[in-house]
C-alpha cells in the first residue's frame, strides 16, 4: 500500500494540485439551508463510480480560506483510488467558522444536524450519473466522526460503510436504543483527552451485530492524523477530559499511516461489487 504510506509534506503537495480539480458546489440541506461544498469528481467518468462524504471537525472545513489539509489530503486519496469525494460545509451556511470553543451544550449545530446535511449530502451524490449511488461511504473527524457515528445508526439509502476519527461517543453510549445499520470503523487515541476512548470503546462492545469495529493508538493524541501539525495544548477548547486545562493535540505518522491503511481496506471490504 504505497499510497497510503508517503510522508505528510507530500500531502501538502497534493493541497496545491486540488484546487484545479476540487469544484467548489451549493447543495441544498435541511430546513432549507443551501450548503457550500468542495466536490471532486471521479477520475473515470465513463463508470459509475464508489462515492464518500467527508465531515469536517469542529474547526469546519477551511483553515484561512483554503481547504484543510487534512479534508484535501484524505480527498486526493480517495480520488486516486477513483471515488466520487464530496465535502459538504456544515458551518458557513450558517453564519459560523468553527464551534470548537463553545460548549457542546451551546453549539448552534449540533451533531446530528451534521448528519442531517451527510444525508443531504448522500441524496446529491446518488443523483450524479457518475456515481455508483448504492455505494456510498462516510468519514468523519472529531465533530463530524461523531455524526458519522449518528448517520451510521440511521437508514440512509445508497449508504454502506461509515469511518470516525476520534469521535465523541459519549452520547451515543447514552442512548441505549443506538446501533449501527452499516459496518463502521472508529479510529482513536488511547491518550485523546478531548474525544475520549472509553466512551467508543464501551459503545463497541455493546454493539453484538459486528458493526462498530474499535482501533485505538497507544500514546496518541487527538488530531493525530494532521499533516505538518505539532504537538501543542489548545485552552480554548472548554469541553475535554480535564475541563479548563485544555485539550492535547498533537501527531502521529505511525498511527496516521496504520489508520489510513486500514481506512482504505474497510472500504474496499464494504463497497465491492458483487
Amino acid at each position: 500500500m504505497r499510497l497510503f504510506s508517503r510522508s505528510c509534506s507530500w500531502g501538502l503537495l497534493l493541497l496545491a494540485s486540488l484546487s484545479a480539480q476540487a469544484e467548489p458546489v451549493s447543495i441544498a440541506g435541511p430546513r432549507g439551508a443551501k450548503l457550500r461544498a468542495e466536490y471532486l469528481a471521479p477520475p473515470d467518468s465513463a463508470v459509475a463510480a464508489p462515492a464518500v462524504v467527508l465531515l469536517h471537525s469542529c474547526d469546519g472545513m477551511r483553515r484561512r480560506g483554503q481547504l484543510n489539509p487534512r479534508y484535501a489530503h484524505m480527498a486526493g486519496l480517495f480520488q486516486e483510488l477513483g471515488y466520487a469525494v464530496l465535502i459538504p460545509d456544515s458551518f458557513s451556511a450558517r453564519g459560523l467558522s468553527e464551534q470548537c470553543t463553545v460548549a457542546p451544550a451551546r453549539q448552534k449545530v449540533t451533531v446530528a444536524r451534521r448528519a442531517d446535511d451527510a444525508q443531504w449530502a448522500i441524496a446529491w451524490l446518488r443523483a450524479r450519473p457518475e456515481v455508483d449511488g448504492e455505494r456510498v461511504g462516510v468519514v468523519g473527524w472529531a465533530h463530524g466522526g461523531s455524526a458519522a457515528l449518528v448517520l451510521a445508526g440511521r437508514s440512509t439509502e445508497g449508504l454502506v460503510v461509515a469511518a470516525a476519527f476520534y469521535p465523541g461517543c459519549d452520547a451515543l453510549l447514552r442512548d441505549s436504543n443506538y446501533r449501527a445499520k452499516v459496518p463502521t470503523l472508529m479510529l482513536s487515541g488511547e491518550s485523546d483527552d478531548w474525544s475520549q476512548i472509553e466512551p467508543c470503546r464501551e459503545l463497541a462492545e455493546r454493539e453484538n451485530e459486528g458493526m462498530l469495529h474499535l482501533v485505538g493508538y497507544p500514546l496518541t493524541y487527538h488530531e493525530f492524523d494532521v499533516p505538518g501539525s505539532e504537538l501543542r495544548v489548545r485552552h480554548d477548547v472548554p469541553a475535554g477530559r480535564y475541563p479548563g486545562q485544555g485539550v492535547t493535540l498533537g501527531p502521529n505518522p505511525e498511527a496516521a499511516a496504520d489508520a489510513y491503511r486500514r481506512l482504505f481496506k474497510w472500504f474496499s471490504r464494504w463497497q465491492e461489487r458483487e
